[in-house]
């Protein structure tokens, strides 16, 4: 089959989703090609993959004038591919897309995959809800990577609607002597004691991660660590409990929106000087995801909304004690495998992380689930191979 991927600017989950469907379709001996911003194949070679032909469209955020130019841009470059399907990833490729093939005489099957929610407010969400209506109505397909957003795309319209996950990468073991190695050069770096209970987030620093809520949960632990160091202090034992961490430090890795940033350093040196508060680290993009996971004994991921986040399939197939927002698709992923908190919830947060820090066993009981419940998910060859069967569907259908 000839297939064509339309997708818009990405540093993440979307586009690594992308790349492996790019690159596992075409060992599979389908022509595939793929349409983006110059920055997102800066970032995901996909002009680097055998059998992979990449096309510039610089995609932006916002609806305007230019649309126009980009629908032309995007037909010359439909009408050189001749594709058979055309799957647009997320809204803003899939509205291009969609007004792109309005224009043609001879349309492909489309097909758009939904990775996340419209979280719009006023008049932004009435639009949002204008194009989400659109957009479910005008595609051949709907994938959508939770199935709560499957259920959107029904509610709106969808004449077809199915849920195919994002796979995670493969994960690359960690030895123990290689864990051990982070965990002492974080510690020299960010001068914690490497004994500390490091609880990991990992995802950009932006309003959907919720690292507010981080910082009031690391608050009350700093809060309850007084009451309890006062308790003990009262009762005449100064000693510290033989599974009790000398201190709980919090990290996050990844890249960052300056704004938030500055807001969520801001709030976290307001609660720091109010009170004593666990240490939070902020790495910045980091290339070694999988050895700082294995340093960590606890994996965070506080968001708002995720549908099916690339980083808690990593943390499972790794094994880790995992503390979650139970929001998107994260709850039906995660199962019994680890906690799950409401959204928002910074006090269940915190009284999971204090339960974890003085339990290794129960750590260990929660990591063993989780790697139990990695083993089951799809790779993304798995996923490569579900979806060209659904693409089959499609064209046969159109023949037929």
């Amino acid at each position: 089959m000839r297939i064509v991927f339309t997708i818009g600017t990405s540093t993440g989950g979307v586009g690594t989703h992308v790349h492996a469907l790019a690159r596992d379709l075409a060992a599979a001996g389908h022509e595939i090609g793929v349409i983006g911003p110059a920055a997102t194949d800066e970032h995901f070679g996909f002009s680097l993959l055998p059998g992979v032909r990449f096309g510039v469209l610089e995609l932006g955020t916002g609806i305007g004038a230019s649309d126009a130019a980009l629908i032309r841009r995007q037909r010359t470059l439909l009408r050189s591919f001749a594709p058979q399907i055309v799957h647009a990833h997320g809204f803003r490729a899939g509205l291009i897309t969609l007004l792109t093939l309005r224009t043609l005489k001879s349309r492909p099957k489309f097909v758009l995959s939904l990775h996340n929610q419209a979280s719009g407010q006023g008049l932004r969400g009435r639009v949002e809800t204008r194009v989400e209506t659109m957009l479910a109505r005008g595609t051949d397909l709907v994938l959508g990577a939770s199935t709560d957003l499957v259920d959107r795309a029904r509610e709106l319209g969808a004449q077809t609607a199915r849920f195919l996950p994002a796979a995670a990468p493969e994960v690359t073991p960690v030895s123990a002597e290689a864990a051990a190695a982070t965990r002492a050069n974080l510690a020299e770096e960010f001068d914690f004691d490497p004994g500390a209970l490091i609880v990991l987030a990992v995802g950009r620093v932006a309003k959907q991660k919720n690292y507010p809520m981080l910082v009031r949960a690391l608050a009350r632990l700093g809060e309850g660590n007084r009451q309890a160091q006062g308790n003990r202090q009262n009762e005449g034992n100064r000693q510290t409990e033989g599974n009790q961490p000398s201190e709980i430090v919090a990290l996050i890795a990844g890249a960052a929106d300056d704004e938030v940033l500055a807001e969520v350093r801001a709030q976290y040196d307001d609660a720091a000087a109010a009170s004593a508060i666990p240490a939070l680290h902020f790495l910045g993009p980091r290339d070694d995801i999988a050895e700082l996971a294995a340093a960590a004994d606890i994996y965070a991921l506080t968001s708002v909304w995720e549908a099916r986040a690339l980083v808690l399939q990593e943390a499972l197939i790794s094994g880790k004690a995992i503390v979650a927002t139970a929001t998107g698709g994260s709850a039906e992923l995660v199962g019994d495998a680890g906690i799950l908190i409401d959204h928002d919830d910074d006090a269940a947060f915190a009284e999971a992380v204090a339960e974890l820090a003085v339990d290794p066993a129960r750590r260990a009981e929660l990591g063993t689930r989780a790697r139990a419940r990695g083993a089951e998910l799809p790779d993304e060859r798995e996923v490569a191979e579900e979806l060209a069967g659904l693409y089959t569907e499609l064209v046969s259908a159109q023949v037929g």
